[in-house]
């Protein structure tokens, strides 16, 4: 079953695999030249601005890996093939997308760890490089350290789930781009509340993100709520348990998908 799955998934394990080369290099070489260069800052923003669109890939993910593996099986009726085999549809459907989502999850993982050292390669300890905050901007943090590989995941699960329930491909992808997208908008609105801010009096540095004023009765500003920059890993890990999950209820919707339909 590895074996059939490798080969029926190669051409999506290949450009995935090529796109992690390719950004690697581009970060590598990117981040070396930074290093030695008296405007750092120039460097991240000439890269940046192209890494950027690369949050979308859980979208890909989803659309290119999770949507077809068991949509396509129900358009070509090769599930009733399948399935009538010494495998049952539950270890087929077990072995393709337990692992697959392996390697959906090591791809973000390898990703988020790269982006991770481009990114501590410019200090933000200074004015001019202040925005490479990975805490600080929500696209840095969705691409930095285990977010990517729990969006990922996420990614394909929901295509596969969405492959499963509908049993058609071209809907199943237009459901995994619309929720996906969705998710991504609403979490970046509502991350900040994944832990209480600290109240940080008035007059006192600010090591983190304010994001938010406390005033007095009179109105005058009396203390801060900081989101400390420690809590970067805290939100991190926060943010990856609560997409697992999500993940485990697709996978389930999926497994209970192909247990109804024959």
């Amino acid at each position: 079953m590895l074996w059939l799955t490798c080969r029926q998934h190669r051409m999506q394990l290949t450009i995935t695999a090529a796109l992690l080369v390719l950004v690697g290099i581009l970060l590598l070489v990117n981040g070396h030249t930074a290093a030695n260069s008296a405007d750092p800052a120039k460097h991240f923003t000439d890269l940046y601005t192209y890494l950027s669109w690369l949050q979308v890939v859980p979208i890909a993910i989803g659309v290119f890996w999770g949507a077809p593996l068991v949509a396509a099986e129900f358009e070509r009726g090769t599930t009733k093939l399948a399935w009538t085999q010494s495998i049952s549809r539950f270890r087929w459907l077990g072995v393709k997308l337990g692992f697959l989502a392996v390697l959906a999850t090591l791809g973000g993982l390898v990703f988020g760890t790269m982006m991770q050292r481009w990114v501590a390669v410019f200090p933000t300890d200074r004015g001019d490089t202040a925005f490479t905050s990975r805490f600080d901007n929500p696209v840095l943090f969705a691409m930095t350290g285990v977010a990517p590989a729990a969006w990922w995941l996420f990614g394909f699960v929901l295509g596969t789930a969405a492959g499963a329930v509908i049993r058609k491909t071209l809907p199943a992808i237009a459901v995994t781009i619309a929720v996906t997208v969705g998710l991504m908008i609403g979490v970046s609105n509502v991350r900040d509340r994944y832990a209480e801010p600290e109240l940080v009096a008035l007059g006192t540095e600010p090591v983190g993100r304010v994001i938010e004023m406390v005033q007095d009765a009179a109105g005058e500003v009396t203390a801060l709520k900081v989101l400390p920059a420690d809590w970067y890993w805290r939100f991190q890990w926060t943010e990856a348990a609560i997409l697992s999950g999500a993940s485990l209820l697709l996978a389930v919707a999926a497994t209970f998908a192909i247990r109804r339909r024959s």
